[in-house]
């Protein structure tokens, strides 16, 4: 073979080999301080290869770590795990991930959009793999204490899922996916005034006028460990408006997707109907807004249609309210559950 020739198959077997290495984010979505790139390959000289063009040098064998300049736009971290496994840390600025990870197509290497199902060799086993996939990705804090108690827990139990376990573990997998809860109520009913006291800030607009929210207003919540999806929507109510009448139809379908509906009420508005057909899983919570003013003369609902008062104003309720949602959708009880939680089913 002549030489050129010669030089001409390495390529090919060079392009090939960087081929078969796998990459693909393994920290959660979203801005940190520092993000972790898995780097996997059947072969363990194409990911040396891999590594060595990635950090323009080589970064040790398995079990090490190297402090290297990578792609050319960030100082970090190679953690060699064994022979066939490595992660990047860089810092975790979007823009500088992006630029790694196309640096990474650049040479060939086979970007993933999620890790391969139990890609985790600092697992012991595939159920541990697996809680380790799941705590990368859920969404709220309460089930971190739960998740790292499924591996020996199901380790000590392999049986099939009882149905005390399969109804707990539903609604715990609402820890992994924030659900909807819609807020209705009248115009000036006082949603977007509760909406910013639970998110403590100026989320939602609020005003005297009737139906200044014309679309719905989104935010995720930390309800006391429990990520939801809050909706806001406008004031449900007979208009002439055109823009207004959109967004009050358009806004129908999510709240009858949500999982619990808040009714909101107040003493200085005529209440508003709930829309025909509505069942949500967890029921309808009906609240009394604006207490405040029923010490001035507004007119309160009767006791036997309320669950909860709250005054967006004072902060009356507002504590015991956000508790009892949470409770509705994820119970006290379930938070320290001490069967086993099917997460991966």
């Amino acid at each position: 073979m002549r030489a050129d020739q010669a030089t001409s198959v390495r390529a090919v077997r060079a392009v090939r080999a960087v081929r078969a290495v796998r990459a693909w984010r393994a920290s959660p979505p979203g801005q940190g301080g520092v993000a972790i790139i898995d780097l996997q390959s059947d072969a363990e000289a194409s990911l040396d290869a891999v590594i060595a063009a990635i950090s323009e040098d080589a970064a040790g064998g398995p079990a090490s770590l190297a402090h290297r300049r990578l792609a050319g736009v960030d100082d970090g971290i190679i953690a060699r795990i064994d022979a066939t496994h490595a992660q990047l840390m860089p810092h975790g600025g979007p823009l500088l991930l992006r630029r790694i990870a196309d640096a990474l197509r650049d040479l060939g290497v086979t970007w993933l959009d999620a890790a391969p199902a139990g890609a985790r060799p600092e697992a012991a086993d595939a159920i541990e793999a697996a809680m380790l996939d799941a705590l990368a990705l859920a969404s709220s804090p309460a089930a971190i204490p739960l998740l790292l108690a499924q591996p020996e827990r199901r380790r000590r139990d392999d049986t099939p899922f009882t149905d005390r376990e399969a109804e707990v573990g539903r609604r715990l997998d609402r820890l992994m996916r924030p659900v909807t809860i819609a807020c209705i109520g009248a115009p000036n009913a006082g949603k977007s005034s509760l909406l910013n006291a639970l998110h403590r800030s100026e989320r939602a607009i609020v005003s005297d006028l009737p139906g200044t929210t014309r679309d719905r207003v989104s935010a995720s919540l930390d309800l006391d460990g429990v990520v939801v999806e809050w909706v806001d929507t406008p004031g449900l109510r007979d208009t002439d408006d055109p823009i207004e009448s959109a967004a009050i139809a358009a806004t129908l379908d999510a709240i009858r997707q949500a999982v619990l509906v808040v009714h909101l009420v107040a003493p200085d508005v005529e209440d508003a109907q709930l829309p025909a057909g509505l069942t949500p899983t967890e029921g309808v919570l009906r609240v009394q807004g604006k207490a405040d003013l029923l010490e001035v003369g507004g007119v309160p609902a009767t006791d036997d249609e309320i669950d909860l008062r709250i005054s967006a104003v004072t902060g009356e309720g507002i504590a015991e309210f956000a508790k009892t949602v949470r409770n509705r959708i994820v119970r006290v009880e379930d938070l320290s559950f001490e069967g086993r939680w099917p997460f991966d089913a």
